[in-house]
């Protein structure tokens, strides 16, 4: 148990892994499904068979590799190797997935699609669940972990900028950017950038923070699986927490899935001003606002600043977005502006899990840090597959007609309501559900006091 101060080239080593894990994520799913339909040549319908079967799969691994890794002992830890082994299958299986060789059948290209996805899957569970179970463990002191998580987080929204802009900014470096031989040229650069980023800034979490990973299990309260399983979903204290968090995570992917729909057809713009004066500003701000919430947090505790930073996104969304008018800029970047900033309240969700963590180490002696982590990504996926069927759902009643250059007015208003009050929903609906987590912080201190007694005793025997 680690109650020293950590360095912040530790937490800075720690967060970069990752840059890679969310870059990986980004780019796959802004671009992979447009890339096989389009360029392979994929069906479309198989095309979503293969992804939503990978998707089920990633989600039902993660609490079995949190599972795992809670249960490992190596002489280098029990999460850094998986960290290191995860980043070099993923960076290779990212190479695979944007280089496709030659297929002439559809049933052999969704064979391709669906065996390379199911090993990126895999691949980002080894690393991810691993990474973020490190991160509540590095210390056992509470400002100390949102900072860990603060940094998390910085590099997380570096890794999204990689993602979402290298392989745009390639294909336009390109010239015509209908070519296909330039979209493939462009995805197969992306891909190999992509994996490098993923490949060396695993290492560099795996060399950094060596020694760090020292926790040891007590094998003889170890429970099997589904039984442990079945007792953390049994934790209402968890459960309030992970039933606010998946709620504003379908408001999060809600609000990704709709957004280039309601800059076009709402406000007339272009999806390049969108991503550069737009979307690039919000993740800026998102990073720089990551100290202040760190800040605060340590002030005056976590729970309020976490509640009223997702409400306060929510009351953002439901007002403005509606009332934009039509081809100006300067409106939507001032909501970006202060969106970021609300935005950068979501570290504290992952730091508030460590505590819940220490809670049940409380009650029941074992540390879970990864099978609680691995059920708290679980249910984030499933939540932002809800979330993308709901836009795609919402988008037919509204009337949007697919492959139509413009929209009626209508449609534009419409999904200026969907954009607004029906994203903002999830966040103001999911903060109130925080309201009644019940670990306060002056409980949670006397928690860690306990639990500090206990490992002092175990020491002295």
């Amino acid at each position: 148990m680690n109650h020293s101060k950590l360095k912040t080239p530790v937490k800075m080593g720690y967060g970069f892994a990752e840059t890679g894990i969310t870059a990986v994520q980004l780019f796959t799913q802004i671009y992979l499904l447009k890339f096989y339909t389009e360029i392979v040549g994929l069906n479309a319908s198989l095309a979503g068979i293969a992804l939503s079967i990978s998707v089920i799969w990633d989600a039902i691994s993660d609490p079995l590799m949190g599972r795992i890794s809670d249960h490992t002992r190596t002489r280098f830890g029990r999460r850094r190797p998986y960290i290191f082994i995860g980043g070099i299958l993923l960076s290779i299986a990212v190479l695979l997935l944007f280089s496709p060789p030659e297929i002439a059948s559809q049933l052999g290209k969704f064979i391709y699609l669906l065996s390379v996805y199911l090993l990126v899957n895999t691949a980002m569970t080894i690393i991810s669940v691993p990474h973020i179970a490190l991160g509540g463990e590095l210390s056992f002191e509470r400002d100390e972990r949102t900072s860990v998580f603060g940094w998390r987080l910085f590099f997380s929204n570096i890794g999204m900028l990689i993602g979402m802009i290298v392989p745009a900014a390639i294909l336009q470096s390109l010239g015509d950017e209908t070519a296909k031989e330039n979209i493939i040229t462009s995805r197969t650069v992306a891909g190999e950038i992509v994996s490098l980023v993923i490949l060396v800034s695993s290492i560099i979490t795996f060399w950094v923070t060596k020694g760090k990973d020292k926790i040891q299990t007590d094998r003889s309260k170890q429970l099997p699986f589904f039984i442990s399983f079945g007792s953390v979903l049994k934790n209402k204290m968890f459960l309030v927490l992970l039933f606010a968090f998946v709620i504003a995570t379908i408001g999060r992917t809600f609000n990704s899935a709709i957004a280039l729909y309601y800059y076009e057809y709402r406000l007339g713009l272009k999806e390049s001003q969108v991503v550069i004066n737009i979307l690039l500003p919000f993740f800026l701000v998102l990073m720089l606002s990551i100290g202040f919430w760190v800040w605060i947090s340590k002030k005056i505790g976590k729970k309020i600043p976490a509640f009223f930073g997702v409400f306060g996104l929510g009351l953002l969304t439901v007002i403005v977005y509606p009332l934009f008018p039509y081809g100006e800029l300067r409106p939507p970047l001032i909501a970006a502006f202060f969106g970021g900033i609300f935005a950068g309240s979501i570290l504290i969700m992952d730091s508030i899990l460590t505590d819940v963590v220490d809670y049940d180490e409380f009650q029941t002696g074992e540390k879970r840090e990864g099978l609680y982590f691995g059920i708290w990504k679980m249910g984030v996926k499933f939540s932002q597959a809800f979330g993308i069927a709901i836009t795609g759902f919402l988008l037919d009643i509204i009337g949007f007609q697919n492959g139509m250059t413009t929209q009626t007015p209508e449609v534009g208003f419409r999904l200026a309501l969907i954009f607004g009050p029906g994203v903002g929903f999830f966040f103001i609906f999911g903060s109130i559900i925080f309201l009644f987590f019940p670990l306060t912080d002056a409980k949670h201190i006397q928690v860690q006091r306990i639990l500090t007694k206990r490992t002092l005793k175990k020491e002295t025997r």
